[in-house]
């Protein structure tokens, strides 16, 4: 589709991304599967932690469709709807004392909120890079390194006119990263967890920007503005210039303090 194209080369230009940032949808009906579509146990013969899939994604090119059946790791299971975590059930009861929370009753109700879509409705999770991607995604996946996530965030704000805002955990980065963007329509920022930088050998230095579908066109209008400005990722090099260019605001407001005014960026020369 045309926007993921725009997406994907947007994120090229303007952070320089590493690799092509990846599409995910949720799955109702298996004829929604693109052909071609790795299917892990059919094709492989192996199951595959999530994170697995979302990297034959990223690095190697990859559309995959992830069943029940599919699956090596507990926390998709749960999350993206295949199985529900009720208190009391055995598989509850297992993940109580390994959810790395000391109170049993904290514990318990960690477990109960863990956020997570309806029970039965999808079939399955489809993943692919976002410039070949022949749906429209759910939510779009972006790893990428600290300055290039502030590049976007910047973006973002310059149409949103607020700070984002998300939650964190040492653990389960495929589901407080992504779920609540698709329930809750947010931005989500997340790191690998010790599971994704073990099994799918993910950076320690990556973040995850989950970006929900709702918002495409408003991460697309603020990379553009950044373009227009041309503060991308790569116009920001470190250096100790004292007394450098500031945009020409700065002169304005330290004039109104009584303070020194001083160079102006080229791009605001005459403002």
């Amino acid at each position: 589709m045309e926007r993921n194209k725009r997406i994907s080369e947007l994120l090229k230009t303007t952070i320089g991304q590493r690799y092509d940032a990846m599409a995910l949808k949720m799955i109702k009906d298996e004829s929604e599967v693109p052909k071609g579509a790795v299917y892990p146990m059919r094709d492989y013969g192996q199951h595959l932690a999530l994170c697995q899939a979302f990297a034959l994604s990223r690095r190697e090119g990859k559309t995959v469709y992830m069943q029940k059946q599919d699956h090596w790791c507990w926390a998709p299971l749960i999350s993206y709807g295949q199985f529900k975590l009720e208190k009391g059930t055995p598989a509850f009861n297992e993940l109580l004392p390994v959810i790395g929370i000391n109170d049993p009753d904290a514990a318990a109700t960690f477990i109960e909120n863990i956020p997570h879509l309806p029970t039965g409705v999808y079939s399955g999770i489809l993943t692919s890079p976002l410039a070949t991607a022949e749906f429209e995604p759910d939510v779009i996946v972006i790893n990428c390194r600290n300055g290039e996530l502030r590049t976007i965030v910047f973006g973002i704000k310059t149409q949103s006119g607020t700070t984002m805002k998300t939650e964190f955990d040492a653990i389960d980065s495929c589901v407080w990263g992504i779920i609540p963007a698709i329930t809750k329509g947010e931005y989500r920022v997340s790191f690998p967890d010790p599971g994704d930088y073990k099994q799918a050998n993910t950076s320690e230095d990556d973040v995850i920007l989950a970006v929900p579908n709702n918002k495409f066109d408003e991460l697309i209008k603020g990379m553009e503005w950044l373009q227009m400005r041309g503060m991308t990722h790569s116009s920001f090099q470190m250096n100790m210039e004292y007394d450098y260019a500031r945009p020409a605001f700065y002169n304005r407001m330290f004039k109104a303090w009584g303070l020194d005014e001083g160079k102006v960026w080229a791009l605001d020369a005459g403002k």
